[in-house]
């Protein structure tokens, strides 16, 4: 039993990292996907989701209200994925293509997105810390040894659509296609900022990052 448990406690600490990783990655726009591909990841949610579950409510017990918040969050997203605003503009937020949009859209346009994923971001940071406190010294080097190399076999895997914004192979950029009003769209998070719809007209076909 100790080693099944011992087992839990090292496979979570690896999610927990790797989500970590994914996370920054995408917030700091180093790693990226076109959104017709970033739309099919819809299970991710889950399984980002189900890795939390697990960690505070089963093997640490700890952090039991954030996580339902981080819980509620991914579910909401899950549910309606590609059908509710929020949805929809986090999809695009995350996208390769968010990168070309012009620049008569205000970056205060990805404000809450930006929010959303730093919260999503700090609970798997600290999740791995907590992880981290069960496990030996030499366990800890080997899951992040492990989530290095993991990180750089798929999110740097030149067979895969994963990229940088500013530098992507020609195969890549043949996937973006522009993003339309509708892939934009104004959120209840958004009119708090006093944000207004984007016109359709100022939305230009993907053109070469800056």
């Amino acid at each position: 039993m100790d080693q099944v448990w011992n087992f839990a406690l090292n496979l979570f600490f690896f999610l927990e990292c790797y989500h970590f990783i994914a996370h920054a990655l995408i917030l700091f726009r180093v790693r990226m996907l076109p959104r017709k591909d970033l739309a099919r990841t819809r299970y991710y949610f889950i399984l980002d989701t189900t890795s939390v579950f697990i960690v505070n409510f089963i093997l640490i017990g700890q952090m039991k209200i954030v996580a339902t918040f981080q819980i509620i969050q991914h579910l909401y997203y899950f549910i309606t994925w590609e059908k509710s605003d929020l949805a929809k503009k986090v999809v695009s937020w995350s996208s390769l293509e968010w990168q070309r949009l012009p620049k008569e859209v205000p970056h205060s346009v990805g404000f809450f997105e930006v929010i959303g994923t730093l919260f999503d971001l700090m609970v798997h940071l600290v999740n791995a810390y907590l992880l981290a406190s069960h496990l030996t010294t030499v366990e800890v080097v080997l899951g992040i040894a492990l989530v290095y190399t993991s990180t750089y076999m798929l999110l740097y895997n030149p067979r895969f659509a994963w990229s940088s914004p500013f530098s992507m192979e020609p195969w890549v950029e043949r996937r973006l296609n522009p993003l339309s009003a509708d892939d934009i769209p104004l959120t209840p998070a958004d009119k708090l900022l006093g944000q207004t719809a984007i016109n359709q007209d100022i939305l230009k076909p993907v053109e070469k990052c800056n």
